[in-house]
């Protein structure tokens, strides 16, 4: 799930690969080597809930509380919160893509996502608050501007409420198909970030089991779902396909991000299960 299992993203992202040391036996060498190549997706409930880091790399300086996305899924800013306690008391504040870097380091062997932006916690404290729900302050020309000028951004996008989508607010949205028939939540979105870009590449749809139990993921590509947002900020989620298409299409396992979509293979195959379904 979105939250419940804790996004990717970014503009301007790096993947980075720790060094091996020169001291290490070679076949550790070898291990880590193994294991140090990661991919360069990211996933939605890697990034909600993650600590940020600030200058000093040892020190966090807030935590993701959401992804605001442009209607076309490409990441735009990350919602930091600072201050408070245990989630208490924080202020949010809307950090544009570039201003972030995200990078998958080895930590005991295990890939970490690791959070950072380039300031202190007073400076993040100090930067402009969103005051209003659901990130409408994004859509106000004085907030935007000022908001702009503290991050010294000059590209990040001004977005229309009818434009942006919040990754908190499809946690769990039920995705239903053909004849309006119900066939999964979206667990998860996968993100796929290069050098000058981060956005959306597949939904994953959880389907079957038992409170989260034996439920099967299926990777379906964003262009085959049609997210719609109302004027109350009501999400749904549709697609030109049947419990059956669903269940004969590839499937992937809940890790870190869902490593089967590094293969062209299982990328190939999903773009086959999905081929006769309408575009969003």
């Amino acid at each position: 799930m979105l939250v419940t299992r804790i996004l990717g993203l970014f503009l301007a992202l790096a993947l980075v690969v720790p060094a091996v040391a020169d001291e290490k036996p070679a076949k550790n060498q070898e291990k880590e080597a193994k294991t140090s190549a990661k991919s360069d997706r990211i996933t939605a409930t890697r990034v909600l809930g993650a600590s940020v880091y600030g200058s000093n790399k040892e020190d966090t300086v807030g935590s993701v509380n959401d992804i605001v996305m442009t209607k076309d899924g490409k990441v735009a800013y990350l919602i930091v919160g600072s201050g408070g306690v245990a989630g208490v008391g924080e202020t949010n504040h809307a950090v544009p893509a570039k201003t972030v870097n995200m990078a998958w380091v080895n930590t005991d062997d295990d890939a970490t996502l690791k959070i950072s932006v380039p300031m202190s916690a007073e400076d993040l404290e100090n930067a402009p608050a969103l005051s209003l729900e659901h990130c409408a302050d994004l859509t106000v020309d004085s907030f935007y501007e000022r908001n702009s000028k503290y991050f010294k951004s000059t590209d990040a996008p001004q977005l229309k409420a009818e434009e942006m989508f919040l990754a908190s607010a499809l946690n769990d949205l039920q995705v239903k198909g053909s004849g309006n028939e119900a066939i999964g939540q979206l667990d998860d979105i996968v993100f796929n970030h290069k050098l000058d870009a981060c956005e959306a590449e597949y939904f994953i749809i959880g389907s079957g089991g038992t409170l989260g139990v034996g439920e099967k993921y299926t990777p379906v590509p964003v262009d085959k779902v049609k997210v719609t947002k109302t004027e109350d900020n009501q999400y749904t989620a549709m697609i030109d396909a049947d419990k059956n298409i669903i269940g004969a299409a590839p499937k992937v396992t809940s890790d870190k991000y869902y490593a089967e979509l590094d293969h062209e293979e299982t990328r190939t195959n999903v773009k086959k299960a999905f081929a006769e379904t309408g575009d969003k």
